[in-house]
């Protein structure tokens, strides 16, 4: 079969996650088209939410969203860390005061939202979904040839990868592969239809001990954002990491014999946790792997 002709573009971006459309849009508010490689057919909304704190929302500032993200998301105004095992207050942090004479900023972002209107303010053209890349090649000039699944290639003079802990840019690179720190995580979202109680005095709240680390925080009216993190060890009652209701009953098996209140109990009760990814490793690539790299 011919191959069909090389495209060209000056910039490639690899991923449509948040990296990689942060970098389209920051481009574009410069005036500088980017074209984003999406191997998914569609927005890949998927996730729970993840806190951003004050520098998170100057880069979103910077990128002209940060008041849209701000008008659908509720401000914390407390970090208290507590002790599972004895129910002991070990920390408290106020987030209603000011850092570098700016008000401090916590919220737990939903992340399909922050997806979503980061998408709507790009160009339409900007975000090539069904685009798988096999394998990238350099050209003598230094520009990439990027290989993608349906047999066309794509020229490129400059190529950002923004595609997760399983880069194929990463490998092209010679990048060390990703570290594992030792830790597992599972995450929930507890949806509340005609609100909850949260919203009020909004809080994050950490409980640590007896061999986890669990924590919530209300997203918006209705959502409240839950995660657990352990590391595994041979004390674990088999738990099976590939079952959303088995991982379902683990944590709330953990969070009785400990001291975490009720409310905590209730919150993954309602959740429903996917077969997909009920439970994954947590993982770095560390920085210094650039330094190292084949590249």
């Amino acid at each position: 079969m011919q191959q069909q002709e090389k495209s060209g573009e000056q910039i490639v971006i690899v991923g449509a996650g948040l990296a990689g459309l942060a970098v389209a849009l920051g481009l574009h508010r410069k005036g500088v088209r980017s074209v984003v490689l999406e191997s998914s057919p569609a927005l890949r909304a998927s996730g729970f939410a993840f806190g951003t704190w004050p520098n998170a929302f100057r880069a979103l500032d910077a990128l002209g969203v940060g008041d849209k993200i701000r008008d659908l998301h509720l401000q914390a105004q407390v970090l208290r860390v507590t002790s599972s095992s004895t129910g002991e207050v070990a920390r408290e942090l106020d987030f209603t005061g000011k850092q570098g004479g700016r008000p401090f900023e916590f919220r737990c972002v939903r992340r399909d939202v922050l997806l979503q209107v980061l998408e709507a303010e790009l160009p339409g053209d900007t975000i090539r979904y069904s685009s798988k890349i096999v394998s990238i090649d350099d050209e003598h000039d230094d520009a990439k040839i990027i290989h993608l699944a349906d047999g066309s290639t794509l020229r490129a003079k400059a190529l950002i990868g923004c595609d997760g802990i399983n880069s194929v840019v990463s490998r092209w690179l010679g990048l060390a592969k990703p570290s594992h720190s030792g830790r597992w995580a599972t995450r929930g979202l507890a949806h509340y239809p005609d609100g909850h109680a949260f919203q009020f005095q909004p809080k994050f709240l950490q409980f640590f001990g007896h061999g986890f680390r669990f924590g919530y925080v209300p997203c918006n009216a209705n959502d409240v954002y839950w995660f657990y993190t352990w590391p595994p060890s041979p004390h674990d009652d088999g738990v099976d990491k590939s079952s959303g209701a088995k991982m379902k009953q683990y944590v709330l098996t953990k969070l009785r014999s400990s001291k975490v209140p009720a409310e905590a109990l209730e919150l993954v009760q309602r959740s429903e946790i996917s077969d997909d990814a009920p439970a994954t490793p947590l993982r770095f690539r560390s920085p210094f792997s650039l330094l190292f790299a084949d590249c």
